[in-house]
């Protein structure tokens, strides 16, 4: 063969294992999550704090958003500002994910307070029928907002919260798969929340009894 033929077979070589060597170390579908439903108990204000926008380096589709929690035993899930608002435009590779105190999911499954996160980390992203797939961070915008509680218990009656800004264009998910705003909630209202056994310390999993309220 002629040495154009050669040095083309190498290079499509080459990307083949590339790509497979991509997919091995960086799946793009992480597979099905397992959800549960959460019955908001208590919705009130919760005074002024810093809340943190994550900005990824892809785009959202209808439908998907990160899980959000004060305990890494329960979280909700908060949906990307995919949605037309007549407030603000369109997002549509942000999530307002909620107080910095809060945890979210890195993609590997480990957690993080979302005032740990920064520009390449990997996060974990859900969609409304419990797929999941990992996004990087571009970059976050951490900003003083008057916040909103949302408190929810389990079937198990164990209880949880979490704390987000109190504007119309954060939404969470209903057990129905319906994208509600943070300031429509009330109490009575079912979530689309995962469930966790365990508790956590430093992101891992830990065989310790920790209490988080």
């Amino acid at each position: 063969p002629e040495k154009e033929d050669v040095v083309e077979a190498a290079f499509i070589a080459k990307s083949q294992r590339l790509e497979r060597f991509s997919q091995q170390q960086f799946p793009e579908n992480h597979g099905a999550a397992e959800f549960a439903s959460v019955t908001v108990t208590t919705v009130r204000t919760a005074g002024v704090g810093e809340r943190v926008c994550i900005d990824l380096t892809s785009l959202l589709s209808q439908g998907e958003g990160m899980m959000v929690g004060s305990s890494s035993t329960s979280m909700v899930l908060v949906h990307g500002e995919t949605i037309d608002s007549e407030f603000v435009p369109v997002r549509p590779f942000r999530v307002n994910a909620g107080a910095v105190h809060a945890y979210t999911l890195l993609s590997d499954g480990s957690t993080a307070y979302l005032s740990e996160l920064e520009a390449g980390d990997s996060v974990m992203i859900f969609s409304i029928e419990g797929n999941t797939r990992e996004a990087s961070i571009g970059r976050l915008k951490i900003e003083r907002r008057p916040m909103i509680l949302l408190k929810w218990v389990d079937e198990n009656n164990n209880e949880s919260q979490a704390i987000f800004q109190q504007a119309e264009t954060v939404r969470v998910v209903s057990s129905e798969g319906e994208v509600i705003a943070i300031t429509e909630i009330k109490k009575g209202d079912s979530l689309l929340s995962r469930i966790d056994s365990g508790a956590r310390h430093v992101g891992q999993k830990v065989d310790m009894d920790i209490q988080e309220k």
